[in-house]
């Protein structure tokens, strides 16, 4: 039985407004959904022109329903065990943060193409629930088909570790490696930083 007056959990909002974004682009004209990018997506060229925004705005855009969906899941997954633990405004903290370091990171080292989408701050609340509860056993699909049974701690090295790899090695050069990387270092330090004031599980 669900509550009538239950109000929905910030995950389900965060969910909620990026789902809602995909669908408003994906009814506008093919030129205007470019505009839209270019406006909202994250670019050098867009920071030039002073839209600083694009660091916040970036994080609630997708290129497909794919890309979308893994996303969300990802969200949904580190995203309701984090709400429990820190609570609902410092989780979007935890979230925008994350993904304003993973574009940060992303443009330092590409400024060329429009980058769009939720990884950069998904990749910090992996990191950071993996920050806190290391030793917490967790069944993770590796490329989205295996089921891999580890650590919690391992699911944030291998985030961290294969962006880098890919980062250097140039491999899948067309997804935000950086951003990911980024992303998932700013949640590691938040959580550094703020560790004291949570009931960490080693």
């Amino acid at each position: 039985m669900f509550s009538r007056n239950a109000k929905p959990t910030t995950v389900q909002i965060l969910i909620g407004i990026n789902v809602l974004v995909f669908i408003f682009v994906q009814m506008l004209p093919p030129d205007r959904a470019v505009a839209f990018d270019a406006l909202f997506g994250l670019s050098g060229r867009g920071l030039g022109a002073g839209r600083l925004w694009q660091f916040v705005t970036y994080q609630f855009v997708h290129a497909n329903f794919i890309h979308l969906l893994v996303n969300m899941v990802g969200l949904w997954f580190a995203g309701n065990i984090l709400e429990r633990v820190l609570g609902g405004k410092p989780l979007v903290l935890l979230y925008l943060l994350s993904g304003v370091a993973g574009g940060v990171l992303q443009m330092l080292w590409s400024s060329g193409p429009v980058l769009v989408g939720a990884s950069g701050a998904v990749s910090g609340l992996v990191a950071a629930f993996s920050t806190l509860y290391p030793r917490m056993p967790i069944t993770a699909l590796v490329f989205f088909v295996i089921p891999v049974r580890m650590q919690a701690m391992w699911l944030g090295i291998m985030v961290a570790g294969l962006s880098l790899f890919f980062l250097v090695t140039g491999l899948f050069s067309d997804i935000g490696n950086a951003a990911h990387l980024g992303g998932a270092l700013g949640g590691f330090a938040w959580v550094r930083h703020r560790q004291r004031h949570f009931r960490v599980v080693r």
